[in-house]
């Protein structure tokens, strides 16, 4: 077989593989960024949607529930979201709202090691209290094992996936 066939058929496979089975697809409207983010095969997910603001689920397209905190979360401002076993759905980061939750002294926000990898969540706790208020992963998260505060913000690391409340 020519060298010119071999090569332009491994050049056709290479263009049929899928890169991922990923699906993400940010659209910016009046309202916000549009985002659609699926968990397919039950895996974990995550989809950046390259703004800054309050996330809310507007669709579920899956026929798995989509459970804020449960099957699907975001970053505390707004920047990504994440979900999992099975939940599919259309989500709008609103401008104007901070995707930090809380007021006042406290706050909260969400902070996601993805794929069991280090993850950094810049946030000011500097003379501050921090602990986990909600923890979203099956990972128990364990502070100086698999997350911890540095002088930026909450790191987190080894699957460890939570709501860290701020005082």
């Amino acid at each position: 077989m020519p060298m010119r066939t071999i090569l332009g058929s491994i050049l056709l496979l290479l263009l049929a593989l899928p890169t991922s089975d990923h699906v993400a697809e940010a659209r910016r409207g009046p309202s916000g960024v549009r985002i659609e983010c699926s968990s397919l095969s039950d895996r974990y997910e995550y989809c950046r949607t390259n703004a800054i603001g309050r996330v809310r689920l507007e669709r579920q397209l899956s026929k798995t529930p989509c459970r804020e905190y449960q099957t699907w979360g975001s970053d505390g401002d707004g920047s990504g979201v994440w979900v999992r076993n099975g939940c599919r759905g259309v989500f709008v980061v609103e401008r104007g709202g901070g995707g930090h939750h809380g007021g006042g002294q406290g706050m909260s926000i969400t902070c996601t090691s993805k794929d069991y990898s280090y993850a950094h969540c810049d946030v000011p706790v500097w003379g501050r209290n921090v602990w986990v208020q909600r923890q979203l992963s099956d990972k128990r998260c364990v502070q100086g094992n698999n997350w911890g505060v540095d002088w930026s913000g909450i790191w987190v690391d080894r699957g460890c996936n939570a709501i860290f409340a701020i005082r």
